[in-house]
């Protein structure tokens, strides 16, 4: 994205922090987290983040899968 405008703001601290915690939680750069809140605003798509929340929610699903099994075996 090195080619890509840059736009900038100052945001008030509770924000930055917001979304430095976002960031931090969903293993991301703040700059992927705003690039991602400024596209939803405008009501576009960025695959990248689409990926991203994809592969997160199959994570979870593959632990909840992992676990259903762990449990099952418990209860034979």
């Amino acid at each position: 994205m090195a080619e890509s405008p840059m736009i900038g703001c100052r945001v008030p601290l509770e924000w930055q922090l917001k979304v430095r915690g976002i960031a931090i939680a969903s293993g991301k750069k703040e700059a992927e987290v705003v690039r991602e809140a400024i596209a939803k605003y405008l009501g576009e798509a960025d695959p990248a983040a689409i990926q991203g929340i994809l592969e997160q929610h199959e994570a979870r699903l593959a632990e909840v899968e992992r676990k259903l099994g762990a449990l099952g075996q418990l209860i034979n």
